[in-house]
């Protein structure tokens, strides 16, 4: 089975360690295919790599960059015959043999539901020292389920947007969630040709949205043991510490600026919502919003928490059956 991994890279010195650090570890080396936008003063050569076959490249000047969806949906359009999307960060290092692990538990929910999606935030790993390349993962004998819920403080804080966080658990079970993480998504090419990443998005909502679309179209998101991969969330090297496409000193030279971008893109996620947005960026029609609102406490058209258990810190969940499938009770929204 192929996998397609899809990388959007905004300057970061840790691309090549990412791209390394997968096909390094990989089980089935030759069924791993790249699919790479890099947004960078500086392009990378890939063309005296083993893997150089392996790897569709796309260089983009910094100036000329739209935002974290715009770029991976960019990175979707590279997906030729693979049968399997996987979407990481461009600060990502993996465990051995994460594609037979990831296969294996994909393969496993696939008996039982037709159109899963795994994912979760990944441990994290830290950069002690980038030039002598050397890194602390930081929970590695943490091999617990982590599920993700809404972040109590920060719920609703910007229009339909909320933060979320992981939230380990004791436990090693399958367990169905309501939220993903852009940063490991991993499913079946279904998702893409389906529920393809929508370019008109920014940043803020990304995740909202994408869950509440697969949702909407009959995907069902699973949180399983021990994620096979570490994202660093904090820089401690100089040597790494990247720009961000909204930071202020990188608007000089461009033409579309991030605050129209992101202004835009908060009217897009409200026309998702509102069922505004038709075709397939919009919702789907094999589950409602009020179903989401059933399974998942969260109240998305209205922005309010319905049942705070749920949404806040996965009880009821933690009891629901993985295996069975998740109820639809209405279609009035």
């Amino acid at each position: 089975m192929k996998i397609f991994i899809s990388i959007a890279s905004y300057q970061d010195l840790l691309l090549p360690l990412t791209v390394n650090s997968a096909i390094n570890n990989a089980k089935f080396k030759e069924n791993i295919r790249f699919g790479i936008i890099d947004q960078c003063k500086v392009k990378l050569d890939f063309s005296k790599a083993k893997i150089k076959d392996q790897i569709s490249y796309i260089h983009i000047e910094p100036k000329d960059a739209r935002g974290p969806c715009w770029a991976r949906s960019l990175a979707q359009t590279l997906m030729n015959d693979e049968e399997y999307f996987l979407q990481v960060d461009s600060h990502t290092v993996f465990e051995k043999n994460w594609d037979e692990y990831l296969l294996n538990y994909i393969k496993t929910i696939e008996k039982e539901h037709k159109k899963p999606v795994i994912s979760a935030y990944p441990r994290g790993f830290e950069v002690v020292d980038f030039e002598k390349k050397v890194f602390k993962k930081v929970q590695e004998d943490d091999h617990s389920t982590h599920v993700m819920v809404v972040d109590s403080e920060k719920s609703f804080k910007d229009g339909y947007f909320s933060m979320q966080k992981g939230l380990p658990t004791k436990s090693k079970q399958i367990y169905k969630g309501f939220l993903i993480s852009a940063g490991f998504l991993f499913s079946s090419r279904k998702m893409v040709e389906e529920v393809p990443y929508d370019p008109n998005l920014y940043f803020e909502g990304e995740e909202t949205t994408l869950a509440l679309r697969l949702f909407t179209n009959g995907f069902d998101i699973f949180h399983i043991p021990r994620i096979p991969l570490f994202h660093c969330y904090v820089d401690y090297s100089n040597v790494t510490k990247r720009p961000m496409h909204w930071n202020d000193s990188e608007e000089g030279a461009r033409t579309v600026k991030w605050r129209v971008l992101q202004e835009k893109s908060k009217k897009r996620i409200g026309q998702i919502i509102q069922q505004d947005l038709k075709g397939s960026f919009g919702l789907g029609n094999e589950r409602s919003l009020n179903d989401y609102k059933e399974f998942s406490g969260i109240d998305l058209k209205n922005k309010k928490i319905v049942d705070k258990e749920k949404a806040f810190n996965f009880k009821k969940l933690f009891d629901f059956d993985w295996k069975e499938p998740t109820k639809k009770k209405s279609f009035l929204w």
